[in-house]
């Protein structure tokens, strides 16, 4: 794992270790709770860069970095949004998965059956983002191997908080036209899902939703981040 450095809230530094090979993060105790809007940005782009649809297959035993002691598996919840991590016993930290990460932070939706009916019109599989497998939209409203809902990064609720968390990203004297801005910014994501959207379409072909939702982040929230 390679150590990263970022800001942190009241000025402090979180180091998060970063593997992705296993498509996962390491936080020492609370420090995912700790870091900035914009370092949780720069997470998000290197999710985007570095998470594929071949999901890797972990080690039944994972040890923490810090003490050796082996992890256990825990389950946590955010608003109907189930995820998973491994912590240490000790409590030294948790070890996180990409996809996890985002639903932790409330970036992950779940699909409804009038939104999967609508995505049908244009797409005829899908890969699941917990598991990797091929989900046929005609006959599948969840995967039929793991059984988890058919989601993809939450475009529609989240375009005005992405657009609040650019500005804090880069900070600066309060600019009075920042309302307009925020405003232009989330016509312009919420465009992203229209069907003329070729870019979105064309990458959620490929089979993951979420890899689509962060290209199209990528593209119009974070230029030159």
């Amino acid at each position: 794992m390679n150590d990263w450095t970022l800001d942190g809230r009241l000025g402090l530094q979180v180091i998060v270790r970063v593997c992705a090979g296993c498509q996962s993060f390491w936080f020492d105790e609370h420090k995912s709770l700790q870091i900035t809007p914009g370092s949780t940005l720069k997470l998000m782009k290197f999710i985007g860069e570095h998470s594929s649809t071949v999901k890797p297959k972990l080690s039944d035993v994972l040890h923490c970095p810090r003490c050796g002691g082996p992890l256990a598996l825990a389950h946590d919840i955010v608003r109907n949004m189930r995820f998973n991590y491994w912590e240490c016993r000790s409590g030294h930290g948790r070890f996180i998965g990409f996809f996890d990460f985002l639903k932790e932070k409330n970036f992950i939706h779940a699909l409804s059956n009038q939104e999967i009916q609508q995505l049908k019109q244009n797409v005829q599989t899908v890969n699941c983002c917990n598991c990797g497998a091929s989900i046929n939209l005609e006959t599948n409203s969840v995967c039929p191997y793991c059984h988890s809902p058919i989601s993809m990064l939450d475009m529609k609720e989240q375009q005005q908080m992405l657009a609040q968390l650019k500005e804090a990203a880069e900070p600066r004297p309060v600019d009075p036209a920042l309302p307009l801005k925020l405003s232009l910014a989330t016509e312009r994501t919420a465009a992203l899902f229209k069907p003329d959207d070729t870019e979105w379409w064309e990458d959620a072909a490929r089979g993951d939703l979420v890899q689509a939702g962060l290209k199209a982040v990528a593209r119009w929230i974070l230029p030159g981040l």
